[in-house]
């Protein structure tokens, strides 16, 4: 299709890689590489007196409940930042809105535009499944963000998922037609993506490399992870664990793993030390106890690398069993992973077709150019045959 005008709403810096893991960012960027030309408006500060009201609000719940008042899902500043965010709009020429994972800066948000709206989960979901998060949430806030999540998909004209788990929620529990949701995978967030013919560099690492790629150690699955390595290494097998992103608790200690708290991957020596560490581990070992999306399984499977993790949340339709890793039972412990690990790399032929058929998938499905071209598809049905947006929309003043 031709190439369309996108004003792109995030309260987050859109240009920042810790945004939503990156996927705010690499959204923006395949946007503006092949559909369109994107005005990146965000962020969005609270000014002095909303931030006081803010933190008075937080301290205020948290001495009379002793739960926590989340500010990210306050109706006062998603009222805030809609205006904000429709001030840098006034004037500029546009065909539509995009408003990847953005309930707050949408909800409140009032346009003629047609609107399309990304996300990996609904607050419905989410609310009631990252438990240690949410439990400290007070009542009121919960309603809040339960709100701000209805107003922003009954507005959408097109809403894009990650996961069949997060549209069927958006349909039951939110009332949404089916016909305005679609679902693609998100893409792998990185620069650079090996050459086909690298993708058994890892063969030269003669020792058997797990990678645990995760900033949470209790949510991720840390510790059915680490009973992994002490499993496979009581069978005899010469095994080393590799956790990146967080650092366990003490307790979870051992000779052959090795742990790197943090890489931030805006600097370029951490994120050539990222690549070096997807080239040279066997498997992704993820036993995640919550995931929208296992964006980490994308990164990996560029590499060749199978991810080995849990049936939970948006997982499986990331991972397919048998094509670029396997999603164990929530009721795997560590010895199962590490079973299911020797049997696939004890035979050379099917980890070998394993790392093929991984990179495939990554390269079919799991990258940022199809993800914008399954975009197009879906704007092409579902927005620009909309006779209201035929012509660019003018955005004359803050309303």
């Amino acid at each position: 299709m031709d190439r369309i005008k996108i004003a792109y709403l995030t309260v987050n810096d859109p240009l920042d890689k810790r945004s939503w893991s990156g996927t705010t960012y690499y959204i923006g960027q395949a946007l503006q590489k092949h559909v369109g030309d994107v005005d990146f408006l965000g962020p969005v500060q609270p000014p002095w007196l909303l931030d006081k009201w803010l933190r008075a609000m937080a301290k205020i719940t948290r001495t009379l409940t002793g739960k926590e008042y989340n500010t990210k899902y306050s109706l006062v500043f998603s009222w805030y930042a809609a205006r904000a965010l429709k001030k840098k709009m006034r004037g500029r020429k546009y065909d539509c809105v995009v408003a990847p994972a953005a309930s707050t800066e949408f909800s409140f948000f009032s346009t003629r535009l047609p609107s399309v709206y990304i996300s990996d989960t609904t607050f419905e979901l989410i609310s009631h499944y990252y438990h240690k998060e949410f439990d400290k949430i007070s009542a009121f806030s919960k309603w809040e963000g339960n709100l701000l999540e209805k107003r922003s998909l009954r507005k959408a004209s097109l809403i894009i998922y990650s996961s069949q788990w997060a549209k069927q929620s958006a349909i039951k529990d939110y009332g949404i037609p089916a016909q305005r949701v679609g679902v693609m995978p998100l893409g792998a967030n990185m620069d650079t993506v090996p050459d086909r013919r690298h993708i058994f560099e890892k063969e030269k690492n003669g020792v058997l490399t797990l990678l645990y790629l995760a900033v949470e150690w209790d949510r991720k699955g840390g510790p059915i992870a680490f009973e992994a390595l002490q499993s496979l290494r009581s069978k005899g097998v010469q095994a080393r664990l590799i956790v990146c992103g967080c650092v366990p608790p003490p307790e979870f200690s051992h000779p052959e793993m090795e742990v790197i708290p943090f890489l931030n991957k805006n600097k370029q020596e951490d994120h050539e030390r990222f690549i070096r560490l997807l080239s040279r581990c066997h498997f992704l070992i993820l036993p995640t106890r919550a995931d929208c999306s296992l964006l980490v399984a994308c990164e990996s499977n560029a590499y060749g690398m199978p991810a080995i993790t849990t049936a939970t949340g948006g997982v499986p339709d990331i991972v397919k069993d048998g094509v670029n890793g396997y999603c164990l039972p929530y009721e795997a412990n560590g010895e199962a992973y590490a079973q299911l690990i020797n049997e696939i790399f004890s035979d050379r032929d099917r980890y070998h077709r394993l790392i093929r058929s991984s990179r495939q998938r990554y390269e079919q499905s799991l990258n940022w150019e199809q993800w914008a071209k399954g975009f197009s598809e879906l704007y092409e049905q579902h927005v620009a045959k909309t006779p209201s947006v035929r012509k660019k929309i003018v955005v004359e003043r803050v309303s």
